[in-house]
């Protein structure tokens, strides 16, 4: 080995805690020199031994700065990990909450929409029903201005009285007032006509005087007045 520089003044330090003079220590040095000098050309083969120590420690300093440096980066990436995977386990819990209200907002709201359902349901049959009666009074209008009967009613035919006529003298006697029949539910001009002539055949005649009423011997409508010559 090489003599390490720092020995001398590690043995002087030593003497003065043990108390040596300095004269004493320059005899100790004296005498310690040959010995020295043997070692130094004791040791000389032993230098490229220590050359190749002293790299391998230095490649042993370098590869622990290198792994020094890789654990330091491992550990901040660590770090980071760890907040980042702190910082999603907080979004994700914050959605699962959100998700949480929006599942409970929609089973409430899963009532109101059978309601609803239920109340268009209704909606639509009473249309239904609307329509149904609307087409109802269009047909028993349709029969009354026909003047069929309606079904499911039955009508007696009124019988009025035969109007006889009085016989007074052909110089005296006033223009008779016309005779006027309301016409009734079933009623024919034929029917009329006997009524008022004892024949259905002179129906005619009442249609001749009503043209401004009737369009024909059907066009009879339940409650007009029909003048009867």
């Amino acid at each position: 080995m090489r003599p390490s520089p720092l020995r001398p003044a590690l043995i002087l330090a030593l003497l003065l805690t043990l108390g040596v003079g300095p004269g004493n220590f320059c005899r100790l040095a004296a005498a310690d020199e040959p010995t020295t000098a043997k070692a130094a050309t004791d040791t000389a083969p032993a230098a490229p031994a220590q050359d190749t120590a002293e790299a391998k420690l230095e490649v042993a300093l370098r590869s622990y700065t290198l792994l020094r440096d890789e654990n330091d980066r491992l550990t901040t990436a660590q770090d980071k990990l760890a907040a980042e995977r702190a910082d999603l386990e907080a979004r994700l819990t914050a959605q699962i909450s959100g998700l949480e209200a929006q599942v409970a907002a929609l089973k409430g709201a899963v009532p109101l929409a059978a309601q609803a359902a239920g109340l268009r349901e209704q909606l639509r049959q009473t249309q239904d029903q609307l329509a149904a009666v609307a087409l109802e009074n269009n047909q028993l209008k349709t029969q009354l201005s026909l003047g069929a009967p309606v079904p499911g009613t039955v009508l007696a035919t009124p019988v009025h009285p035969v109007a006889v006529p009085v016989a007074v003298a052909p110089a005296a006697a006033p223009e008779p007032a016309p005779r006027v029949h309301v016409v009734v539910a079933g009623e024919t001009l034929g029917q009329i006509a006997r009524q008022y002539y004892g024949t259905a055949s002179r129906w005619p005649e009442i249609l001749a005087a009503n043209r401004d009423v009737l369009r024909d011997e059907k066009g009879l409508v339940v409650g007009s007045k029909l003048r009867i010559p």
